[in-house]
């Protein structure tokens, strides 16, 4: 009676329990009639070669030569700065040049040829309060019309003080130099009529200096004095200036 009570038993549980077994959980799930839905072990059930690894941030310094390149950019930001700085106190200003005297003597064309003497003088200002100047080389040149050069010669180099004043006297001569038929038509015509059209250049390389802290490189000034007339009198050979003419064009590169 006994074995047939516990054979009773087993067929209306359907299934022994396994809660002694110690597969409570699953063996639930699958009495129940669902699919397994244990799901995927937690992460610290994965065998160590297995679990995801981030990327490495590698802990290397800058190299030398970042760092070298980060110095040389910030000081040479401060240096700009400093300079901008002073310059702006400073305010260089460019020198003035005028023409003060101009003789010619002779004047002469043959054919295509000049032969000429030009005495020249120049009136340099420096505009400056704070600032001398110094010019290194000087070429002046006597061009005629289109800027063709007729005569150039270098100048010696001279010093300019704070608020200066320079007369520069210079002599530039040609003898039988080639010029062109038509050039010294026009200068022949022009000479007839009474007064002749040059024009003086000046090339300087010069810099600015206030005492021996500050000085700026050497820039190139370029001096241009147009159309300076030298009347003649038809019964004499030389000729001199007409009219004061204005200050001449300058410019710095």
């Amino acid at each position: 009676m006994n074995t047939m009570a516990s054979a009773a038993a087993a067929t209306t549980t359907g299934a022994p329990d396994k809660t002694v077994i110690g597969y409570p959980a699953l063996y639930n799930h699958v009495a129940a009639g669902t699919a397994y839905q244990c799901g995927v072990p937690p992460p610290s059930s994965y065998p160590q070669a297995y679990r995801t690894v981030g990327p490495r941030h590698s802990g290397s310094r800058p190299s030398f030569l970042c760092r070298l390149i980060a110095a040389a950019t910030v000081l040479f930001a401060i240096l700009g700065l400093v300079f901008l700085i002073t310059w702006l106190v400073l305010k260089p200003r460019l020198p003035e040049f005028r023409v003060d005297s101009v003789s010619a003597s002779p004047l002469n064309t043959t054919g295509s040829q000049l032969t000429a003497a030009w005495n020249i003088t120049l009136v340099v200002r420096n505009p400056n309060t704070k600032l001398s100047i110094y010019y290194d080389r000087l070429q002046a040149s006597v061009v005629y019309r289109d800027l063709s050069q007729i005569s150039t010669m270098p100048l010696p180099p001279f010093f300019q003080p704070k608020r200066n004043e320079t007369r520069v006297r210079f002599q530039l001569g040609v003898v039988g130099q080639y010029v062109g038929e038509d050039v010294a038509t026009e200068i022949s015509d022009e000479r007839a009529g009474g007064s002749v059209g040059f024009g003086i250049t000046v090339f300087a390389w010069m810099r600015f200096r206030t005492g021996s802290w500050w000085r700026t490189s050497q820039s190139l000034l370029r001096v241009y004095c147009d159309r300076v007339q030298i009347g003649f009198d038809p019964s004499k050979a030389s000729g001199s200036l007409t009219s004061q003419p204005g200050s001449c064009e300058v410019d710095l590169e």
